[in-house]
């Protein structure tokens, strides 16, 4: 179910393995992309509802007047800033521009296979400040598409647009995903990031990857 509330803090702090801390932004609370491996689905109550932000930009005029401009904020956490449902909302949208105004770095993290982030072209190609897509290309409906894998096709066209982007291969995923045929696909000069399933046995995630391999490939998924 989307409902649509208020929040009293548009910026959340994600803890990192070193210690530190991430600034986020999320226009939204909850996915509608459900990846199956998700590490948000460690919080049980996350993704029941999704949760629209409806003031998220006002409150970000107030709160990063005085924002350290050498700190980098990441947008999408909690969820894809370009998941379908942005294209009703655009607070993404509202979010970059209120970003680019103040000349903040900005790095997005998506993994949407629709085209909606082109939307937004004319501020990424003219933000003010650093700028980067973090491309994920293992949303699961485009895994084994080949060179038809719209999020590299994406990416390629983020890139000859001058829009800085990284590309994530996260994780990656034995016998069902060709990932020298993904790299081969991808312009040269994009960096290229690959890590391993990172999921604990009896977990959610644990049994979602399990039925989702299961589905997906030849081999048999022991325990």
């Amino acid at each position: 179910m989307i409902k649509e509330i208020t929040i009293s803090d548009p910026i959340t702090f994600e803890g990192q393995p070193d210690g530190g801390k991430t600034p986020m932004i999320d226009p939204y609370d909850g996915c509608q992309i459900c990846c199956p491996y998700c590490w948000q689905l460690s919080d049980e109550s996350w993704n029941k509802n999704i949760f629209v932000n409806m003031n998220i930009a006002d409150l970000l005029k107030d709160r990063l007047v005085a924002w350290d401009k050498t700190e980098t904020i990441y947008l999408g956490s909690r969820c894809d800033p370009y998941m379908q449902i942005e294209e009703e909302y655009s607070l993404t949208r509202k979010c970059l521009q209120v970003l680019n105004e103040l000349s903040i770095s900005t790095m997005i993290t998506t993994k949407s296979d629709n085209d909606l982030i082109f939307r937004d072209i004319d501020i990424l190609t003219s933000f003010k400040a650093d700028i980067t897509v973090l491309m994920g290309i293992t949303n699961i409906n485009q895994i084994g598409k080949g060179v038809q894998n719209n999020n590299i096709l994406t990416a390629n066209k983020l890139n000859k647009n001058g829009v800085s982007v990284w590309c994530f291969i996260t994780p990656v995923l034995p016998y069902i995903m060709d990932v020298e045929g993904i790299i081969a696909e991808l312009s040269a000069d994009i960096p290229i990031f690959l890590d391993k399933l990172r999921i604990k046995r009896n977990t959610i995630q644990a049994q979602n990857m399990e039925r989702f391999i299961k589905q997906h490939s030849c081999y048999t998924v022991s325990g």
